[in-house]
Protein backbone atom coordinates (compact mmCIF):
# COMPACT_ATOMS: atom_id res chain seq x y z
CA UNK A 1 0.00 0.00 0.00
CA UNK A 2 1.24 3.43 -0.89
CA UNK A 3 2.38 5.64 1.99
CA UNK A 4 -0.05 8.48 2.57
CA UNK A 5 1.47 11.87 3.25
CA UNK A 6 -0.93 13.77 5.47
CA UNK A 7 -0.79 17.43 6.46
CA UNK A 8 -0.81 16.98 10.21
CA UNK A 9 -0.76 20.37 11.92
CA UNK A 10 -1.19 20.46 15.71
CA UNK A 11 -3.92 22.70 17.14
CA UNK A 12 -5.66 23.18 13.79
CA UNK A 13 -9.35 22.86 12.88
CA UNK A 14 -9.97 19.90 10.57
CA UNK A 15 -12.95 18.53 8.70
CA UNK A 16 -12.80 14.72 8.89
CA UNK A 17 -14.76 11.90 7.26
CA UNK A 18 -14.48 8.41 8.74
CA UNK A 19 -16.17 5.46 6.98
CA UNK A 20 -17.04 2.01 8.29
CA UNK A 21 -15.58 -1.11 6.67
CA UNK A 22 -17.55 -2.07 3.56
CA UNK A 23 -19.99 0.69 4.49
CA UNK A 24 -21.58 -1.53 7.12
CA UNK A 25 -24.44 0.34 8.77
CA UNK A 26 -23.21 0.01 12.33
CA UNK A 27 -22.61 3.51 13.73
CA UNK A 28 -26.17 4.16 14.86
CA UNK A 29 -26.25 0.75 16.55
CA UNK A 30 -24.39 2.21 19.52
CA UNK A 31 -24.14 6.01 19.50
CA UNK A 32 -23.03 6.06 23.14
CA UNK A 33 -19.93 4.06 22.16
CA UNK A 34 -19.20 6.70 19.51
CA UNK A 35 -19.13 9.43 22.15
CA UNK A 36 -17.24 7.41 24.76
CA UNK A 37 -14.56 6.59 22.18
CA UNK A 38 -13.66 10.27 21.75
CA UNK A 39 -12.57 10.44 25.39
CA UNK A 40 -12.04 14.09 26.34
CA UNK A 41 -11.85 15.32 22.72
CA UNK A 42 -14.37 18.09 22.02
CA UNK A 43 -16.03 17.87 18.60
CA UNK A 44 -16.89 21.29 17.18
CA UNK A 45 -19.52 19.89 14.76
CA UNK A 46 -20.68 16.41 13.81
CA UNK A 47 -23.13 14.18 12.05
CA UNK A 48 -23.26 10.45 12.74
CA UNK A 49 -24.67 8.52 9.80
CA UNK A 50 -25.23 4.74 9.69
CA UNK A 51 -22.00 4.04 7.77
CA UNK A 52 -19.87 7.16 8.15
CA UNK A 53 -19.35 10.28 10.20
CA UNK A 54 -18.31 13.83 9.37
CA UNK A 55 -16.78 15.96 12.11
CA UNK A 56 -15.04 19.26 12.71
CA UNK A 57 -12.38 18.92 15.38
CA UNK A 58 -9.27 20.67 16.62
CA UNK A 59 -6.32 18.36 16.08
CA UNK A 60 -4.83 19.07 19.50
CA UNK A 61 -1.16 18.99 20.41
CA UNK A 62 -0.47 15.52 18.96
CA UNK A 63 -2.04 16.15 15.55
CA UNK A 64 -4.99 14.69 13.69
CA UNK A 65 -3.50 11.29 12.83
CA UNK A 66 -2.96 10.51 16.51
CA UNK A 67 -6.41 11.77 17.47
CA UNK A 68 -8.27 9.75 14.80
CA UNK A 69 -6.15 6.64 15.40
CA UNK A 70 -7.06 6.72 19.10
CA UNK A 71 -10.77 7.22 18.38
CA UNK A 72 -10.92 4.38 15.84
CA UNK A 73 -9.01 2.04 18.13
CA UNK A 74 -11.19 2.76 21.20
CA UNK A 75 -14.37 2.41 19.16
CA UNK A 76 -13.24 -0.84 17.49
CA UNK A 77 -12.28 -2.43 20.82
CA UNK A 78 -15.62 -1.45 22.39
CA UNK A 79 -17.58 -2.56 19.35
CA UNK A 80 -15.87 -5.96 19.21
CA UNK A 81 -16.53 -6.53 22.92
CA UNK A 82 -20.24 -5.87 22.41
CA UNK A 83 -20.91 -7.25 18.93
CA UNK A 84 -18.00 -9.55 18.09
CA UNK A 85 -17.35 -8.21 14.59
CA UNK A 86 -13.69 -8.23 13.64
CA UNK A 87 -12.99 -5.08 11.64
CA UNK A 88 -15.08 -1.94 12.08
CA UNK A 89 -13.39 0.84 10.09
CA UNK A 90 -12.25 1.40 6.55
CA UNK A 91 -8.51 2.02 6.43
CA UNK A 92 -7.49 5.67 6.66
CA UNK A 93 -9.77 8.70 6.83
CA UNK A 94 -10.45 11.84 4.82
CA UNK A 95 -9.11 15.13 6.18
CA UNK A 96 -9.26 18.75 5.16
CA UNK A 97 -7.65 21.70 6.96
CA UNK A 98 -10.16 24.51 7.45
CA UNK A 99 -8.65 27.56 5.81
CA UNK A 100 -10.97 30.48 6.53
CA UNK A 101 -14.51 31.42 7.60
CA UNK A 102 -16.02 30.69 4.16
CA UNK A 103 -14.41 27.24 4.15
CA UNK A 104 -15.66 26.62 7.70
CA UNK A 105 -19.22 27.66 6.80
CA UNK A 106 -19.21 25.42 3.71
CA UNK A 107 -18.10 22.39 5.74
CA UNK A 108 -20.56 23.11 8.56
CA UNK A 109 -23.36 23.25 6.01
CA UNK A 110 -22.24 20.00 4.41
CA UNK A 111 -22.15 18.24 7.79
CA UNK A 112 -25.58 19.47 8.78
CA UNK A 113 -27.24 18.80 5.43
CA UNK A 114 -25.83 15.25 5.16
CA UNK A 115 -28.91 13.44 6.57
CA UNK A 116 -31.09 15.18 3.94
CA UNK A 117 -28.57 14.45 1.19
CA UNK A 118 -28.70 10.75 2.06
CA UNK A 119 -32.51 10.68 2.24
CA UNK A 120 -32.77 9.96 5.96
CA UNK A 121 -34.87 13.06 6.72
CA UNK A 122 -36.40 15.96 4.81
CA UNK A 123 -35.84 18.41 7.68
CA UNK A 124 -32.19 18.49 8.84
CA UNK A 125 -33.28 19.77 12.27
CA UNK A 126 -35.15 16.51 12.92
CA UNK A 127 -32.01 14.38 12.66
CA UNK A 128 -30.91 13.72 16.23
CA UNK A 129 -27.29 12.69 15.59
CA UNK A 130 -26.09 16.07 14.36
CA UNK A 131 -24.80 19.28 15.88
CA UNK A 132 -27.22 21.41 13.82
CA UNK A 133 -29.51 22.20 16.76
CA UNK A 134 -26.48 23.32 18.82
CA UNK A 135 -25.61 25.82 16.07
CA UNK A 136 -29.26 26.88 15.72
CA UNK A 137 -29.44 27.62 19.46
CA UNK A 138 -26.28 29.74 19.07
CA UNK A 139 -28.07 31.78 16.35
CA UNK A 140 -25.97 30.51 13.46
CA UNK A 141 -28.83 28.94 11.44
CA UNK A 142 -32.42 29.88 10.72
CA UNK A 143 -35.03 27.22 11.47
CA UNK A 144 -35.98 26.91 7.78
CA UNK A 145 -32.40 26.24 6.64
CA UNK A 146 -32.05 23.13 4.49
CA UNK A 147 -35.76 22.39 4.28
CA UNK A 148 -37.07 24.55 1.46
CA UNK A 149 -34.32 24.13 -1.14
CA UNK A 150 -32.08 21.28 -2.19
CA UNK A 151 -28.59 22.42 -1.31
CA UNK A 152 -25.59 21.53 -3.42
CA UNK A 153 -21.95 21.70 -2.45
CA UNK A 154 -18.89 22.16 -4.60
CA UNK A 155 -15.75 20.38 -3.53
CA UNK A 156 -14.72 17.07 -2.10
CA UNK A 157 -16.01 16.00 1.29
CA UNK A 158 -14.60 12.49 1.58
CA UNK A 159 -17.68 10.49 0.73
Amino acid sequence: MKTLRRIDIPNTLYYITIVTRNRQKSLLKDVELFWISWGNVQLEAWVIMPDHTHILVNSGENGISHLIHNFKLRYAIGYRKKYGDSKVWQNRFWDHVIRDQTDLNNHLNYIHYNPVKHGMVSDPFSYEHSSLNKFYMAGMYERIWGIKDDLTFEGDFGE
